[in-house]
């Protein structure tokens, strides 16, 4: 179904979904503004998930949303095969498939509320960024004959992608290396994008020396940025506040570390205060403090997120990355595989054994060997798509265009 008119021919609503993280979230958005300097009179319509971080940010931004209670499958197989006494893993096989019940109820559920929803805002589109809420809406749009149109973050893709790859319009993908694990007949409508992150500032206004000096670090002297995890943080901040404990050997290195909102209490008891000659501590950077931060930066350890690891690549910094190993589907860890394999990073596994003293030997590895951060840095900038907002967002629109392929 598609509306030619949209109410005068001067509006077109397209619904965004993709939520539960930032990492889900942030594309969509990025993706929705783009889409509207691209195409006036496109109206972002998003559907989300409630009480996740999508549900707090969209009141900010001015567009309306509807939030939708939506909950993921879990394999009774997979359950019952975990390690334990027999009982354990019959309660575990039980549990995951009376989870999944009320995952699918909740689906079904969400699916009739987007139908009229969707039908009488007269939609347009659907674009789907990632996120258990993308079944309801991406399936109502199936439905209702509206193109879907799919963005994937990860080297590997998420279930949901894998399902509504099978009928998708367009497949946006971060990483070529994605495309594998998409239905054989998907992949001819695939499109390496990359991640749509926010625009980088002018070429002008990217100094590591300015940035530095906007942000009260040090001028001189390397500087290791270190960026928490909100998710399953608590080895990774350890190791952090380890290296900053510990008196492991700085040689004219600064450490800032991002620690997140809900470590910098106990990263700052641990440490006896935020700052000190060798490092300072922050619990957030806004957008632009984080980018300046990226700019002053020479090194950065950080989890292996999409998003995080698109925005390393277009500052061209070298990173290690220690990925969350409880990260859906291990994520994650096939991001940091795949740039470390391409030369931009070193990945570095969350084990029992990770301490601050394994994690700055790594980082003094990368500072002490001639020109190895110049090489990462070479490489992370070959594979930074640092205008793949605008270029999904093109895409979307020719898409979308009168005599473009919708209305054929």
């Amino acid at each position: 179904m598609r509306n030619e008119t949209h109410r005068g021919g001067d509006r077109m609503m397209i619904v965004f979904s993709g939520g539960g993280t930032a990492g889900h979230f942030h594309p969509a958005r990025n993706i929705a503004e783009a889409l509207c300097a691209a195409m006036p009179g496109v109206e972002p319509y998003f559907v989300g998930t409630e009480g996740r971080i999508e549900a707090a940010e969209l009141p900010t931004l001015g567009y309306r949303y509807r939030l939708l209670r939506v909950a993921g499958l879990r394999n009774p197989l997979r359950e019952a095969r975990r390690r334990g006494p027999v009982p354990l893993r019959v309660r575990r096989a039980v549990g995951a498939a009376l989870d999944s019940l009320r995952a699918l109820w909740l689906l079904a559920a969400a699916v009739l509320r987007l139908l009229p929803d969707f039908r009488r805002r007269e939609a347009a589109a659907v674009v789907l960024t990632g996120g258990y809420v993308c079944a309801p809406a991406g399936i109502a749009g199936r439905l209702l004959g509206l193109p879907v149109i799919l963005q994937e973050q990860n080297m590997h893709p998420g279930k949901t992608t894998r399902l509504l790859a099978r009928w998708a319009r367009q497949i946006h993908l971060a990483y070529p290396e994605a495309g594998a694990a998409l239905p054989e007949r998907a992949r001819q409508r695939v499109i390496r994008s990359g991640n749509p992150i926010r625009p980088l500032p002018p070429a002008e206004a990217r100094g590591k020396t300015a940035a530095r000096r906007a942000l009260g670090l040090p001028e001189t002297g390397t500087l290791v940025l270190i960026v928490g995890g909100s998710q399953g943080a608590r080895k990774m901040n350890r190791a952090s506040i380890e290296v900053l404990q510990d008196g492991l050997p700085f040689d004219g290195e600064f450490v800032l570390w991002v620690t997140g909102r809900a470590h910098h209490e106990e990263a700052e008891a641990a440490l006896g205060g935020s700052a000190s000659d060798r490092f300072a501590v922050v619990p957030y950077l806004e957008s632009d403090a984080m980018y300046q931060a990226l700019a002053a930066a020479d090194l950065v350890v950080s989890r292996a997120g999409a998003m995080a690891t698109s925005e390393f690549l277009a500052w061209g910094l070298p990173a290690v990355l220690i990925p969350l190993p409880t990260a859906a589907g291990d994520h994650q860890t096939a991001n940091a595989r795949g740039l470390a394999a391409a030369g931009a990073a070193v990945h570095l596994p969350e084990t029992d054994t990770l301490t601050g003293a394994r994690v700055w030997s790594e980082v003094r590895r990368l500072l002490d060997t001639p020109g190895r951060l110049d090489t990462m840095s070479r490489a992370a900038a070959d594979r930074a798509r640092p205008e793949a907002a605008r270029e999904v967002a093109a895409a979307i629109a020719e898409l979308l265009a009168p005599g473009g392929e919708t209305s054929r």
